[in-house]
């Protein structure tokens, strides 16, 4: 089982305390329990059962294109080989097991076993009944699910170098908050405190972000922090925290602020999350929209009364910009901070970082 190191104030934590003071801190391991979605889109729901799962728009696009790849290759296979063009060809079925494998490794498995089925029906038409003929039928078949497992176990690895949360998201949550900011923790307030920005206040602020990217520069902000954890080795978001770091506290003061910059029907979870993929993934990240669902799982965690947004994020295996108009921004995580790296750096960072992938 992985672990993962973190710092903890010593003492107890006070649950119901809406401020978290950082005093002394002892170095504790925590034992992480693997959780996985077989429904990828979830980086629109984060953590649920099996039994919550719910299909987006990119799932059914994926089965119908699982559907007729099979479909396709028992069409192919039947028809050349009626007509007396060739044997049939196995390996066809790879790809719609590899397929599944990529996007769903636990289902797999069920496609396996439906190209083994299509692919023994089709032989059973064609093929002399003779032990070996029946015999290469069978391991063919047999084949289909091994290919299919040795995927899923691959994937799943790979997908769980960073470890994953407890099954008590708020507890998890509360620990990193204790800790503090660090390489793989980073704290937001909002992710739309500049949507009311008047045009004065964005002509007399200060910040670059602002006088640059306007409205949109909570927006940029957060896309650039998901950029950053996903081109370096992971880590968590949590939006609705107020850090005081004159004083070492952080203060839980949640996401209700955000909700009223929201549609009256998207002042929920639900909506907020939608706000994420549509509005800064989809907008800002395009090039990992549609795979971004490996890397990226959302939660809504409650303490203290209060609803933060929790964004868990995988290491990328390929290099992730962050696109504003013209153009395309490359982030690191350093330390505790985000930073842009460009030219002969970057170059030297991507043959690096991604060399293994």
């Amino acid at each position: 089982m992985a672990q993962k190191y973190v710092y903890l104030k010593a003492g107890k934590i006070q649950n119901c305390s809406h401020i978290v003071e950082k005093n002394r801190y002892n170095l504790i391991t925590i034992r992480l329990k693997a959780s996985y979605s077989m429904n990828h889109s979830s980086f629109v729901t984060g953590y649920f059962s099996p039994a919550q799962f719910r299909w987006s728009h990119t799932d059914l696009v994926r089965f119908w294109v699982i559907v007729m790849f099979i479909i396709s290759i028992i069409g192919v296979a039947y028809l050349s080989i009626s007509a007396g063009y060739g044997n049939i060809v196995p390996q066809l079925f790879y790809f719609p097991i590899l397929y599944t494998a990529y996007f769903y490794p636990d289902r797999s498995m069920y496609v396996a076993c439906s190209c083994g089925i299509a692919y023994s029906f089709i032989a059973a038409f064609f093929v002399v009944p003779e032990l070996f003929a029946v015999a290469g039928i069978i391991v063919q078949a047999v084949l289909f699910v091994v290919i299919a497992a040795g995927s899923a176990i691959v994937l799943n690895h790979r997908e769980n170098k960073y470890p994953d949360l407890p099954s008590d998201d708020a507890e998890a949550v509360q620990t990193m908050i204790t800790a503090g900011e660090s390489e793989h923790i980073e704290f937001k307030l909002q992710s739309l405190w500049s949507a009311d920005l008047t045009n004065e206040e964005i002509l007399a602020s200060e910040s670059v972000e602002i006088r640059k990217y306007r409205n949109n520069a909570s927006k940029f902000i957060i896309a650039r922090s998901i950029a950053c954890f996903l081109n370096s080795d992971g880590g968590d978001i949590i939006i609705g925290i107020l850090e005081d770091r004159k004083k070492n506290k952080n203060q839980i003061v949640g996401i209700e602020d955000d909700y009223r910059k929201l549609h009256d029907r998207d002042r929920n979870p639900d909506g907020y999350r939608r706000m994420i993929v549509d509005s800064i993934i989809q907008k800002y990240l395009p090039d990992i929209v549609n795979t971004a669902s490996r890397f990226i799982h959302i939660s809504f965690p409650s303490l203290c009364g209060r609803t933060l947004c929790h964004l868990r994020i995988m290491p990328s295996d390929k290099p992730v910009f962050v696109t504003i108009g013209n153009e395309e921004l490359f982030f690191i995580r350093v330390d505790a901070s985000t930073r842009s790296i460009t030219g002969k750096v970057l170059t030297q960072y991507i043959l690096t970082r991604f060399s293994t992938q």
